[in-house]
């Protein structure tokens, strides 16, 4: 029962909640920040969220108005103001007419899910939401830093380009391009921004595991959000910096 939790207390999910293919948001739900069952999150809540952590505004902007547009797989054809990297459904409100997704759907294919995540299967080869126990445990031994203990930019990139070639090899059905390299090399970029420490960016291994493996905000490692927050420029940067060591083609 998570009932009566206070917001930021951590509980991992009840078997009805919903969760995403993404450990931060998940982490998220996990602390209540936004609902914990992972159904009916407005854009409101959704920005906040982002923002807590430490993403501007002008990030989270971007991010979430994306997110809560009607799904297509074809917009020329799809609802008026609809997108393929959209999430919601037709008409998704809540009980107030509001818009609203569910976790649930950010792993809805054609969407921002793409093959060769850090920490979960392609589509064509078994579960993309949940968490794969190897590849989580390749993720942690990339964290060769500082005598195995940190993460860095250029080992986040190199393991993305080493995780392209695994899944180039294992999945005939891959489908994986330069869009999906920008967003991956975002998602890493994002990753960077919020929980890298210092002017390098190294990523503490201990907040790796906190937040892929428990998806839990790693506060008892010592991570707490920066007091600036990571505006579009910043993250333009490392997106670059990511993609010159991430770059597979």
């Amino acid at each position: 029962m998570t009932t009566g939790l206070s917001k930021g207390t951590f509980h991992g999910p009840q078997p009805s909640d919903l969760r995403s293919p993404c450990p931060i948001l998940n982490s998220l739900a996990n602390h209540g920040i936004i609902p914990r069952d992972g159904r009916n999150i407005t854009a409101d809540e959704l920005q906040s969220a982002i923002q807590f952590i430490g993403l501007g505004r002008d990030a989270t902007t971007i991010l979430v108005r994306s997110a809560f547009k009607v799904h297509s797989d074809d917009p020329s054809h799809g609802p008026p103001g609809s997108s393929r990297t959209g999430f919601r459904d037709p008409h998704q409100t809540n009980d107030q007419g509001i818009p609203v997704l569910n976790l649930d759907q950010v792993g809805r294919p054609h969407a921002i899910e793409h093959d060769v995540s850090l920490t979960r299967q392609d589509r064509h080869l078994g579960d993309c939401i949940s968490r794969d126990p190897v590849l989580y445990d390749n993720f942690q031994a990339a964290c060769v830093g500082h005598g195995g203990l940190t993460l860095s930019v250029a080992q986040f990139g190199r393991f993305r380009r080493r995780r392209y070639g695994e899944q180039k090899q294992r999945n005939e059905a891959l489908q994986f391009g330069k869009r999906e390299h920008i967003v991956a090399c975002a998602e890493a970029a994002a990753i960077q921004c919020v929980f890298g420490r210092g002017l390098r960016y190294q990523i503490p291994r201990a907040y790796i595991e906190a937040v892929f493996g428990e998806e839990r905000l790693p506060y008892a490692e010592g991570w707490r959000p920066r007091r600036l927050g990571v505006y579009m420029p910043e993250i333009v940067g490392m997106i670059l910096a990511v993609s010159w060591f991430a770059w597979p083609f």
